[in-house]
């Protein structure tokens, strides 16, 4: 596709630049317009739609395919920004237009272009290089401006969320993912998609993260059989170390970090091996004076968790895991089948309920565990698993911890991104699939990007997900006590329906509680008095005509400081808003 152009619309800076395609000999010039609007904060998202222009066929020869179909379409376009890949790719739509949200995270100059090429490196493309010598959009250069974040306060009430240092070549690859980050697919030693996650966690109120090594020692019986792999994983999380480190020289400050070591969860490995591994960590991480601050503390002694899934019984007769340069916390899974477990003080997790378990230490709640959706123990294919339905599943898990307020509070889960492969023949995929399997069937809550094609399936949820953990910490951390959370969960943004059948519409709310709920379908009132316990309500067959539909739920009588968008991380309102909740949707007539 020689022949191919791309127009470059960027919405987000102060200026309106007027460049050249660089291209093959062939291409013409095109033009760049810029809406003005303020300069980019350090950490905050531009929007850029492309435009492809269609290949002209060669002489005698004609597009194929049906009147007013485009070579334009379906094709996938790669964003760089100051020449490396960064970003989600997009396949264009039915007019060669493509929308990238990019995240900005370093201050200064950001020179953006969109190409057909991508990177050499297909696995981890965040970061490499755009080809020489390939094709690309003409350049937007960006403006990204420091800023100032305040500390994460709370230390009675903490939040933390589970981290996968995983993208590595020797780990999990993103062939599988459910669906792609905002910031692409990215390794997860790249220090500048560990500064952009840094920024979205604190500003969403995470007070610390926990990188998850719980699969290090699968089968091992000392620390230095680890395999290759596992030393991806520790220059991965070193990685953190670092970039945390440099961010608050900086002034900026970062969530704290604990690690989750792994006992059983899989072949078991040894106890010694765990006081190895344990050692390590204290001589690389905690010795470290360039590190000092970082880790998360309970009682000025360092947390560590360690997942042990068979509980007391497999540690009995065992050497004893050493607690002199460590607070130790078990953790398994699945509580709400093994209540004795938290009875004995193990964290969870993840639990198969929408209440989890809390988990006591002395007479207090001291940890429990939320995640957008969840199985049950059998998998995500089992009987019992529960979906995010929109967000239904999170909210009910969040409206649960609000009545407990655990002093840990832990997310399942940040960035898992890995399930299992398609199989071919009548051969079937387990049930027991315990990572992710699709974006019902999955939990991660880092933004993605709204319309990239995943493993099964193109979408994603964009800031949805961080939004919701955002307000509800606000809520948590009574910095708005009088507020509510509101959210339309079905349908989902974008859907299409069918016009002339009946939809249902749910939402689910926390906070505190709206006095009733009214109902609009494109700014006309369907229902006025939907009462406090209202959740559902169906519009009838005939009110949905064809086209494009907003949908708003509001709160009557409730307040927030938060809009839940896809496309930003919601920034706190000065004055209290109405608590409202909407959707776009299609309707078609087939």
């Amino acid at each position: 596709m020689r022949g191919d152009k791309l127009k470059v619309l960027f919405f987000g800076a102060a200026a309106i630049l007027l460049m050249p395609l660089r291209a093959t000999a062939a291409a013409r010039a095109i033009q760049l317009r810029m809406a003005p609007a303020k300069a980019i904060r350090e950490g905050g998202v531009a929007t850029v739609r492309a435009r492809l222009e269609p290949a002209k066929p060669a002489v005698g020869k004609t597009v194929s395919g049906a009147p007013g179909a485009s070579n334009a379409s379906g094709v996938m376009l790669w964003p760089y920004v100051n020449g490396l890949q960064w970003g989600a790719a997009e396949k264009t739509g039915p007019r060669g237009r493509a929308t990238f949200i990019l995240p900005l995270p370093m201050p200064g100059a950001a020179t953006i272009q969109v190409s057909l090429r991508p990177p050499t490196n297909i696995g981890f493309p965040v970061g490499q290089p755009l080809p020489p010598g390939a094709a690309a959009s003409n350049a937007v250069t960006v403006h990204v401006t420091p800023r100032t974040f305040a500390a994460v306060k709370g230390r009675r009430h903490l939040v933390g969320a589970d981290v996968e240092p995983w993208f590595t070549p020797l780990n999990a690859p993103w062939t599988t993912a459910e669906a792609v980050p905002l910031c692409g697919k990215y390794a997860s030693t790249n220090t500048e998609v560990i500064r952009e996650q840094a920024l979205w966690l604190d500003e969403m109120g995470v007070n610390y993260i926990v990188e998850d090594w719980s699969n290090n020692l699968w089968g091992k019986t000392q620390w230095k059989q680890r395999p290759p792999g596992v030393n991806q994983l520790v220059a991965a999380t070193t990685a953190v170390f670092k970039t945390y480190a440099r961010m608050r020289k900086e002034g900026l400050p970062t969530p704290q970090i604990t690690l989750l070591l792994g006992l059983v969860n899989g072949p078991p490995t040894t106890t010694t091996a765990v006081n190895e591994e344990m050692h390590f960590i204290h001589q690389h991480y905690l010795r470290n004076p360039r590190y000092k601050g970082l880790w998360l503390l309970d009682h000025h002694k360092p947390l560590i968790l360690i997942l042990n899934i068979l509980g007391p019984a497999f540690t009995a007769g065992k050497p004893p895991i050493h607690r002199n340069a460590f607070a130790v916390r078990w953790m398994a899974a699945q509580l709400q089948a093994t209540p004795a477990l938290a009875q004995e003080g193990y964290w969870s997790w993840m639990d198969g309920s929408v209440r989890p378990m809390p988990t006591l230490r002395h007479g207090r709640v001291e940890s429990l565990t939320v995640t957008p959706a969840f199985f049950n123990g059998g998998g995500w294919l089992a009987t019992g698993a529960r979906p995010r339905a929109g967000g239904r599943t999170y909210i009910a898990e969040l409206r649960w911890a609000l009545l407990h307020r655990p002093k840990f509070l832990n997310i399942c889960q940040w960035n898992e991104f890995a399930g299992p492969a398609k199989q071919r023949g009548p051969v079937k995929v387990a049930r027991s699939v315990m990572d992710c399997y699709s974006i019902p069937l999955s939990n991660d809550i880092e933004p993605t990007a709204p319309h990239a094609c995943g493993y099964r399936g193109c979408g994603g949820w964009g800031f949805y997900y961080a939004n919701i953990t955002r307000t509800f910490i606000s809520i948590y951390r009574h910095k708005t006590p009088d507020a509510t959370l509101l959210a339309l969960t079905s349908p989902a943004p974008g859907k299409v329906v069918k016009s002339g059948s009946a939809l249902i519409v749910r939402w689910s709310w926390l906070g505190r509680p709206p006095k009733e709920f009214r109902l609009q379908l494109d700014g006309q009132t369907l229902a006025g008095q939907l009462g406090a316990n209202a959740r559902k309500f169906i519009i009838s067959a005939g009110q949905i005509h064809p086209g494009p539909h907003t949908l708003t739920v509001y709160g009557v009588g409730a307040r927030s400081r938060y809009r839940l968008s896809i496309t930003h991380l919601a920034h706190r309102q000065a004055h209290l808003i109405p608590a409202a909740s909407r959707v776009t949707f299609q309707a078609k007539t087939n």
